[in-house]
C-alpha cells in the first residue's frame, strides 16, 4: 500500500512539474525563439491583435535558413509570412513593445478575437522559428 501511495504521489508531482515548464517568459522567447523549436509553450498575459491582414512582415532579426546562392546559414533577414488556407495571422506584442515572428491561428479558433483591438490573453502554441508558430488555444483575460 505504501509503494502504491508513493508511486501515485510521484506521478502527481511529476505531472505538475512537467506542465509548469510549458509556461515561458515572452521576453526569453523573443531573445532566442530557436531555443523553443518543436515545443508547445504558453505565454501568459500577452497582447494579441487580429488585423484581417493576409500577409505580415515579421521583421528583421529573424533567423532563417537561406537557400542556395543566398547569404550564409544563420543569416539574419527580413521575412514575410503568409497564412495558409483556413488560418489567419495574429500579431503578438511582446512586453518590450515589439512584435517578432509569425503566429497563425485557425479561423474557427480566432473567431472570438475582436478585429483591430489589442486584447490581453494567454496563448498556447507550437513554436517554430523557421516557419510559423501555430496557436492552438487562446484564453482571454478580462
Amino acid at each position: 500500500m505504501k509503494k502504491i501511495f508513493l508511486f501515485l504521489l510521484s506521478v502527481i508531482a511529476f505531472n505538475q512539474h512537467a506542465t509548469a515548464q510549458n509556461v515561458v517568459d515572452a521576453n526569453d522567447f523573443y531573445e532566442n525563439p530557436a531555443k523553443y523549436n518543436g515545443r508547445t509553450i504558453i505565454f501568459k498575459d500577452i497582447v494579441v491583435r487580429k488585423g484581417g491582414v493576409k500577409n505580415a512582415d515579421i521583421g528583421s532579426g529573424v533567423q532563417v535558413n537561406p537557400g542556395a546562392g543566398s547569404s550564409p546559414s544563420g543569416a539574419v533577414s527580413a521575412v514575410r509570412c503568409t497564412a495558409p488556407r483556413s488560418y489567419e495571422i495574429l500579431e503578438i506584442t511582446f512586453p518590450n513593445g515589439k512584435s517578432k515572428g509569425c503566429f497563425i491561428i485557425l479561423n474557427k479558433v480566432a473567431n472570438p478575437v475582436p478585429s483591430g483591438k489589442d486584447v490581453i490573453a494567454t496563448i498556447t502554441f507550437k513554436a517554430d522559428s523557421r516557419t510559423m508558430n501555430k496557436i492552438s488555444m487562446i484564453k482571454f483575460i478580462p
